[in-house]
Formats: structure tokens, sequence, C-alpha cells
């Protein structure tokens, strides 16, 4: 009876052990066969949520065309990049190989430190179609970091501002002139937190202004640039003592008539926002003497509990059809990552029928403008030195 009572013993320690360390799903061999997995299961996708008309996008259009294309269900989970890339850590750490997370939004820095730490699948281009339509300049990098197929390209975007034609008559046309243009108008303008993306981005428009391109080579900020961005803090609204701690308050602000100007990596954003209301009517759009382009991707954790549903996933965002509505003007009004060469003439006779919309800026001068993004040294340097801005 006692060697019994060992064996069952043992025997269920085998078993929850095996239970409490499951083994890692594989992806199907083929995306046919990805699609038959994918039946009726649910897909998992962490991606930030504080803009509304992302999230109807992904909820009222992407949401409902997944489960009539593929059968499969999808989960929206508004959730930070920095909070997700922490989890995976955690789960990594705790050799936990089957998680929760099956595809994340990501890119610049927070892409580095998931490569770097080996979170992320590859072999993507290889396993999902519709990447064979990619942007391949898009594609290549993200933030100078080789994207090595552990990311897809999901949308193209610019950095520039938007601001309410009703109140600012003559709106600057170059970072040197804003700082002139809050002189005049104190109180009407501030941009986010640095841990904000968007809001260091705006700091690393200054450093270009002053730097240019070699503060890549050398990502050394001198203290008179801190000293000089401090000085100008009187200026801003509440006096630069505080700052929205995200673009949605930023953008809150701009809409409550607070502040008569708000920004984002979206040349398009705006006109939703207008049509819904919540913009004023006469918002329009201001590109600087510089603007940012950069590149969002999607991604497949190393523990993605349903991988042929994030390929499914990600083969519909990628999808000519769902790409044309996140440009458009209903939901997002995103670029889209495709190369419009790469499509059939009644795809590109669609995208460009989209046309300009109001808040749009003009393109010429956006292509004219646009300069590429710092490394993640020089997000990071920003992130740990502007606390000599705001105390």
């Amino acid at each position: 009876m006692k060697a019994i009572k060992i064996f069952i013993a043992t025997a269920l320690l085998i078993f929850v052990a095996a239970c409490g360390n499951e083994q890692a799903v594989e992806f199907s061999d083929s995306f046919d066969a990805a699609t038959e997995s994918a039946k009726g299961s649910t897909v998992n996708l962490y991606m930030w949520g504080g803009d509304e008309g992302i999230n109807s996008y992904i909820d009222d259009y992407v949401a409902p065309r997944l489960e009539e294309s593929y059968e499969v269900e999808l989960n929206r989970v508004a959730m930070d990049a920095a909070e997700f890339i922490r989890q995976l850590s955690l789960d990594q750490k705790a050799d936990r190989e089957v998680g929760t997370i099956d595809v994340v939004w990501i890119n610049g820095d927070n892409f580095r430190n998931a490569k770097e730490a080996e979170l992320l699948r590859d072999g993507l281009m290889e396993r999902i179609p519709n990447a064979k339509l990619l942007n391949e300049t898009a594609q290549q990098s993200d933030a100078g970091i080789p994207t090595d197929d552990m990311e897809l390209a999901w949308g193209n975007v610019q950095f520039i501002l938007h601001y309410d034609a009703t109140k600012v008559d003559n709106p600057p046309q170059s970072f040197e002139e804003l700082r002139r243009w809050t002189e005049d108008n104190p109180g009407r303008f501030t941009y986010p937190e640095v841990t904000d993306f968007t809001g260091n981005a705006f700091i690393r428009h200054l450093l270009f202004e002053r730097y240019g391109a070699e503060l890549e080579e050398n990502a050394t900020i001198e203290e008179s640039f801190w000293d000089d961005l401090k000085a100008w803090s009187p200026n801003l609204w509440k006096e630069g003592q505080t700052y929205p701690k995200t673009l949605e308050q930023l953008d809150q602000l701009y809409a409550s008539g607070d502040v008569w100007m708000t920004m984002g990596f979206n040349e398009r954003r705006a006109e939703a926002e207008v049509a819904n209301g919540i913009f004023p009517k006469e918002t329009r759009a201001l590109v600087l003497d510089h603007s940012i382009a950069s590149t969002h991707f999607l991604a497949i954790p190393f523990n993605a509990p349903n991988p042929d549903g994030a390929i499914v996933l990600i083969e519909e965002l990628l999808s000519p059809e769902a790409q044309l509505v996140k440009q458009g003007p209903d939901y997002w009004g995103d670029g889209t990552s495709l190369d419009l060469t790469k499509l059939d003439e009644a795809d590109q006779q669609a995208f460009e029928a989209l046309g300009d919309g109001k808040t749009y800026p003009d393109t010429e001068q956006l292509q004219e403008r646009s300069i590429p993004d710092y490394g993640p040294d020089v997000i990071d340097a920003v992130r740990e030195e502007w606390s000599r801005v705001a105390k």
C-alpha cells in the first residue's frame, strides 16, 4: 500500500508540473492550415487604447470581418507597449511557454527591448501572404533597428500639429516661430510628458532643430538644450508646471479649447475627430520645418497561445481592404504600409480616390520636410534628462 501511495503521489506531482509548464504552441505548416486550425478560436490583440477612432476601427470594422471571413473572434486588450513587454519578460523568466498575448502593436524602443530579450517569434514574412505587399523600405527597419522578420509594418505616419483656425490667425511655420507664438499666446500650447510616445517625439523634433542628424552618432544632449527648454516653460499651459500625461489628455485640452493646438504621429487623424464633433470644425494641419516619419508594426510573442489565430489576424490587417479603410476618414486615417505599386489597378485607384480631407496636410510639403527618427538611445536620453525641465 505504501508503495502504491508513493506511486500515486509521484504521478500527481508529474501531472501538476506538466500542467504548470505547458509546451509552446507552434505555427501550422501553411497559411491554409493555420486558417483551419484557428477556426472557432479567440485571438488576443494587445495595443495602445488611447484613441477612440483606432479602437473603433478594431472593434467595429476588423473584428466583424475576422469573424465573418475566418470564424475567429478578436479580443482587443488596451495596454501600453512598455507594459506588455514587461509582462512578456516576466513570462520568460517564469518559463511560461504559453502566455496570454497573441499579437502586439509595437515599434521603436519597445521593439528594441523585445528583440534583445528574444520575446518575439520570427519568420513572419513567409507565413503571412499579404506580407509580400508591404513597402520594402518601411519593412526593413524600425527606428534604425533591423526588423529581422520579427515584426511586420502595419502603418506609416508622419508627425504634424493640428490647430484651430478660428483662434490661430497666422500659424507658425517652424519650431522657432512656435516658440515666439507662445510668447504672444501664453498658456495656449503644451505637449505631453516625454514618457508618452508623442511627447518624446516632440522633444526629438527640437533636438533635430539644434543637432540635425549628428545626434544619432553621439546621443549626448548638452545642458544648454534643457536650459532653453525650461526657459520656454512659463509660456506653456499651466506655465509649464504640469504637462498632459498622454496624447489623449492633450487632445481633450484641445477639444475643450484650453489649448489651441494638438499634435501626433498621424497626419490624417483629425478628420474623424472633426466629423464626430470632438475637435473644432476649423481644425487644420500644420507641418513645421521638419517632420519625423515613423512606421509602426505588428509582432507575435514567443509564447502566443494562439499563433495560428495571430497569423490570420495579421493577414487581415494587411489586406488592401482593411488598409484602405484604416487610411480613410471614418475611423483612423492611418497611412498604409503597403506598396501601392504591388496592388492591382482597382485597389490602387481606391487609395487614390481617398483624396484630401479638410484637415490633411499638403502631401508634397510632408515629403519635403520628412526626416528619419533618431534611434532608441536618443529616446532613452530624452526620457532620462527631461526631469531637468519638469520636476
